[in-house]
Order: structure tokens, then sequence, then C-alpha cells
């Protein structure tokens, strides 16, 4: 029997992996299931292991990680010998041997062993899942553990992760051990705000013309080695997004129509939107005009990077 599991929802694939474990009686310690990362294992070894009757029990499981012979990958190749001893493999299905393709990603449909495997596996493919289902799902994983979350902490945790769902369980688990009950504060603590997020900060405070904030976000991400080259993009890329949502909300456009248009995650039109409201769109224009300035200077070699965005963040403020 073949399975396939893919998709960009890891902790979904994981869970799916799992409940197979569960419903064959395969696992590590029945001596019945063993898991091959084809970018090192030949795929005779594998096909091998499969081929082989299951030890004291009625199924073994055999799982295929990093599958790139089923990719668009060219990094690494395999023969047309191997790809074909795969496709006569699971031609044949054998009845003991649970085979499972497990793939973070996409796969080349345009590949003839493609074609084969549709024929003789079952597929179940993960996709990304909505911000309310993210929300539920990791809820629930925090009262599994015997803890509770406040709804504030919530939303900043999945703001600061993002709705990866496994990257979330992980953090849940860590959070779960420092407390049993999760507030704002614990986030603030233990999840590292994104780069977006501190950049978002940097130009509120740039904005509001205040200095001390402005140099302690700067600095936090000189600690933390940020290119300032790369903070200049970022910075621009916000006043930008600022100027873009703050001009199409005066022309009338609601937030869906105005992520369409700009590209921008839905979710940040609001809060974007509201922010815009406190700024000038000639001021926007004045200081995105300046950054462009600057970035030429750097380029040019006419200016220190660092001490060039240093001394322009503390003009632009004070300005």
């Amino acid at each position: 029997m073949n399975y396939v599991i893919f998709g960009e929802e890891r902790l979904l694939m994981d869970d799916k992996l799992k409940e197979l474990k569960e419903k064959y009686d395969c696992s590590l310690e029945n001596l019945n299931y063993a898991s091959f990362d084809m970018r090192e294992t030949p795929m005779q070894d594998v096909l091998h292991e499969a081929s082989e009757l299951p030890f004291l029990a009625e199924y073994k499981m055999v799982v295929m990680e990093h599958p790139y012979f089923l990719t668009s990958q060219k990094k690494l190749t395999m023969s047309d010998d191997d790809v074909n001893a795969f496709i006569r493999f699971i031609q044949s299905e054998i009845e003991s041997t649970i085979l499972i393709i497990f793939h973070e990603g996409l796969f080349d449909e345009r590949r003839k062993v493609m074609k084969e495997l549709h024929k003789h596996a079952k597929f179940y493919k993960m996709d990304k899942v909505t911000y309310h289902t993210v929300y539920k799902v990791t809820r629930e994983s925090v009262i599994k553990q015997g803890c509770s979350i406040d709804d504030d902490a919530l939303n900043l945790l999945i703001n600061r992760v993002g709705e990866n769902l496994f990257e979330l369980s992980h953090q849940v688990d860590k959070l779960c051990l420092y407390t049993k009950h999760i507030k704002k504060e614990d986030i603030d603590a233990l999840v590292a705000a994104p780069l977006e997020e501190n950049v978002f900060a940097l130009t509120n405070a740039i904005l509001a013309h205040d200095l001390n904030k402005t140099m302690k976000i700067y600095q936090d991400l000189m600690v933390t080695n940020h290119e300032p080259i790369a903070l200049i993009g970022l910075i621009a890329t916000s006043l930008r997004n600022l100027y873009e949502v703050k001009l199409l909300t005066r022309k009338g456009y609601r937030d869906n129509e105005i992520a369409k248009m700009t590209g921008i995650n839905p979710r940040a039109i609001y809060p974007i939107r509201k922010n815009g409201e406190k700024f000038d769109t000639r001021v926007l224009l004045q200081k995105l005009n300046e950054l462009s300035e600057l970035d030429l200077k750097i380029k040019r070699g006419l200016i220190d990077k660092q001490r060039g965005l240093e001394l322009f963040l503390i003009r632009i403020v004070e300005s």
C-alpha cells in the first residue's frame, strides 16, 4: 500500500503520518518502521528494506523523505534505472509494506513517475490553513497541554510566528513549559518579534519624531546583525505601504481591494490604514526621497553604511 503526504502545512503532515502509524501499528519500538532521507540514501537500499517482510508484525512502514526525484529540483539527479525500479515497486503494491512518500512542498507533475504514483498511491495534500483555523488549532494545542492563553496573547503569538502550524506548535511547547497561563507579556519575553514588526515600529518612531525610541529599535536591530542597506529597503517599503494604502483609501477602495492591488498581506491593511491616518502623504514622500538619496550615497561609497544610517535617523527624526 502506497501513500503520499505532501503540502505546505508541516504540522498537519506530521499528524497524518502519525495517524497512519497508529492505524497500521508501526513504530521504531515495534521494529517495523524506517524513515529514509532520499538525498542521502540510495534508492536500492530503500527498496530492499521495503521489500523485506515485517518482523513479528502484520505491517512494516517505510517513509521516503525529501523525494527530490519527484520534484523539479535539479541539484540532485537519480538514474533512470533507479526511477524505474521505484515505479516497479509501487506497481507491485506489497500488502505488508506501507510505503509513504513524505514531501514538504509540491511535485513536478510532468514527470512520468508522478503519473504512475497517482495510479498506485493515495494522496493527502495539506494546504495552508486560514487564520481562523490557525487561531483555533493553536488555542486547542495550548489547552491540550493543560494551559490557557489570553486572546491578545494568542493574536500576538500568531502575528509574530505567522500561520505556520508546525512552528506555532514549537512555540506553544516552549510557552507552556514557562507558564500555565500565557499572557501578552510572556509572548513579548519568549517569542522574538519578526523583522517586519521591528521595522514597522521603527518607521512609526521616525514619523512620530521620537528619537529615543528610534535609536533604541535601531540599536536592537544592529545587535542582531541586520544589514543597514537591507534596513533602508525595509523602511522604504514600510513608508511606501503607508503611502499607497492611504492614497487608495482616499480614493474609496476597500481593504481587500487594496490588498490585491498592492500585494500587501490582507490582514496588514487595517493596521497600516489606521496608522497612516496620523501622517501626511507629503511627509511620507519626503522621507522616501531622503531614504533614496541615502541609499545612493552609500552605494557610491560616499558614506559608511552604518554611520550614514545612524546620522540619517537622527537628522530625519529631529527635522
